[in-house]
């Protein structure tokens, strides 16, 4: 039997890869090191998709004797709130905070609880709250981000007039209040200074993106509408073959909610990395994936050293991480980008069954995110289709129509360049 370090690493690498064996890894691991606070996080994890009873108990004993633990705290609220706990996911962190008021971690990650749980309103709440305990102007910009996401771009404006703009996170803040307010010009000169101190920042060439649409900029040609840019793509898989990984994939579904800070809405997503999985079916999947992507960067312009995207055009990418989706009737995802990746994707299993408007579950690429007011039509839309991949710019938003009844099951994964640093 594995002890000591090598057995920590050896069930932390169990988990990650969604082994059945993982749990028993892991309380074999946490009897040689019951505080260690990756193992318990990772033992909850691998025990709630286990289906495991009382999953979280290790956890919540070791948050309730260290309340200020940041990390666990957060790991604690997220399966809560994928447990179908959403009226307490996050209400240890009131008590801890009553009781250590000057700890700033627990501050950040309570904020970001609430963010994740689609509470931008109470997240900006408890921003104002941490500004009686800390004099430091970034608390209003926090604040002023979060109500500006819920709607609040008043009250956004007031506190961003109080700060001072030489703060290193005013640009972002002001250029997304700039969005929602409608005064374009103010935005796209902060998005320029954005991009030139960061050109990998994928959440500045998102808004940019939109902007440079909307104002119908030459350079939004040059940046997201080319026609190799969105593609959607026939994997060629056999009936059989979708049957098989769906059956796969339904008994990986364990969770009641979505984790928090995912896209989805009336469903659920997997844990851990997919791609790590060694069943056939998910091991043939990544190959078709690899495949396709291959394909579809040698069809995109030239290199261009300029371009979020294109810059990267000549690496190799491969295939990462990757979750599965399973949503329920009237189930969709909300507008959204991922900021860490190169290329995302949708790819389809299951399908719902048609519905009477034709637009019904519909994934759309480029049409903004709720918080962000732009009158805007998608660049694409693609009807969902078992075996069909759809790729697409990381920095593109990307959400889905909802559908009447059914099930949608479906794969998704970043692409990343296999020389980025691990």
């Amino acid at each position: 039997m594995t002890k000591g370090r090598d057995g920590a690493i050896q069930a932390i690498e169990a988990h990650r890869r969604g082994d059945a064996s993982a749990v028993v890894l892991l309380e074999r691991a946490l009897a040689d090191d019951p505080r260690n606070s990756s193992l318990l996080i990772a033992h909850a994890e691998a025990a709630v998709m286990a289906g495991r009873p009382d999953p979280l108990r290790r956890l919540e004993q070791m948050v309730d004797l260290s309340p200020d633990w940041v990390d666990g705290q957060l790991a604690l609220a997220n399966l809560l709130f994928e447990l179908g706990e959403g009226d307490r996911f996050a209400s240890r962190f009131v008590e801890a905070l009553r009781r250590n008021p000057a700890n700033t971690g627990l501050w950040n990650a309570y904020i970001q609880a609430l963010v994740g749980a689609g509470l931008p309103d109470q997240a900006a709440d408890v921003a104002r709250d941490a500004r009686t305990h800390f004099d430091v102007p970034v608390l209003k910009l926090i604040e002023a981000n979060h109500a500006g996401a819920a709607g609040q771009v008043e009250r956004a404006g007031k506190l961003l007039a109080e700060v001072p703009e030489q703060l290193p996170e005013y640009p972002e803040v002001a250029a997304r209040h700039f969005v929602r307010t409608g005064e374009y010009p103010r935005a796209l000169e902060l998005l320029d200074l954005l991009r030139a101190r960061n050109p990998a920042d994928l959440s500045s060439w998102a808004l940019t993106e939109l902007l440079w649409r909307k104002t119908s900029d030459p350079r939004a040609e040059w940046l997201s509408l080319h026609p190799a840019f969105v593609k959607a793509i026939d994997l060629g898989m056999s009936a059989n073959d979708i049957a098989g990984l769906a059956a796969l994939l339904r008994s990986l579904h364990t969770s009641r909610g979505r984790p928090l800070n995912q896209s989805a809405r009336g469903g659920t997503q997997t844990r851990g990395e997919l791609f790590r999985r060694q069943e056939p079916q998910i091991q043939q999947l990544r190959a078709r994936i690899q495949a396709a992507l291959d394909d579809y960067r040698d069809q995109l312009p030239p290199v261009d050293k300029a371009h979020p995207l294109l810059s990267r055009r000549d690496e190799q990418w491969i295939v990462e991480g990757g979750w599965s989706i399973r949503l329920q009737s009237s189930g969709y995802h909300v507008a959204h980008i991922h900021p860490s990746g190169l290329v995302s994707s949708a790819c389809y299993i299951v399908i719902p069954p048609p519905g009477g408007d034709p637009r019904e579950g519909q994934l759309e690429i480029g049409r903004p995110a709720e918080d962000i007011p732009i009158d805007l039509e998608p660049i694409a839309s693609f009807a969902p289709q078992p075996a069909r991949l759809v790729l697409f710019p990381s920095f593109l938003y990307h959400g889905t129509r909802p559908f009447g009844s059914g099930e949608r099951l479906s794969v998704a994964f970043d692409a990343h360049c296999a020389s980025r640093p691990v």
